[in-house]
């Protein structure tokens, strides 16, 4: 299917049934990759960011709105950043990232689950995080410059945060909803 062409997108059943049939495509394509290069491939945001509006009841946007997705009752724009690597991750923000709320997508895929953190901060309140000892994320973003942050140290590890949910990539279903 294209979604190019699209401007917002409701993840219905079929959608993120093939959402999840993908993923097993990718994750065996990343394997395969992995025994033959020292990287992996990155996770797609075509797989990662459907999850992600499913599980929060989000609309994937596909057209020219600001963020990956919104909020159909508060419109409020959401970023995702992922990561398949479990223990770690390197998140970029463009020096033009705007949002109201950034989410977490931690993939765990040796167990096939997505670890979901609404991290509940926007792009002004992140800038004031630290890109590295000297600088900010704002000061590096001022400078046209994509700070990369690993979001688990600064807020999963930092504050103790549990996943708001986890999916069951396998069953293609939430397992656990920890949202208040």
């Amino acid at each position: 299917m294209n979604y190019k062409k699209f401007g917002y997108i409701k993840i219905d059943n079929a959608r993120i049934n093939e959402t999840c049939d993908a993923f097993f495509k990718w994750k065996d394509l990343n394997t395969y990759i992995k025994s033959t290069s020292s990287r992996g491939i990155n996770m797609p945001d075509a797989i990662s960011e459907p999850m992600g509006c499913y599980c929060l009841g989000l609309l994937w946007n596909r057209g020219d709105e600001v963020g990956d997705a919104t909020d159909p009752i508060t419109k409020v724009k959401v970023e995702f950043k992922a990561t398949s690597k479990f223990d770690g991750d390197l998140s970029s923000f463009g020096p033009t990232t705007v949002f109201d709320d950034l989410v977490f997508l931690r993939f765990n895929i040796y167990d096939n689950l997505l670890y979901i953190y609404d991290l509940k901060i926007n792009s002004d309140e992140l800038g004031s995080y630290p890109a590295n000892s000297f600088e900010t994320i704002e000061q590096q973003k001022q400078q046209k410059r994509r700070p990369h942050v690993s979001l688990k140290k600064l807020f999963v590890d930092a504050k103790q945060l549990v996943p708001d949910i986890i999916f069951d990539i396998r069953r293609c279903q939430i397992i656990e909803d920890n949202r208040e």
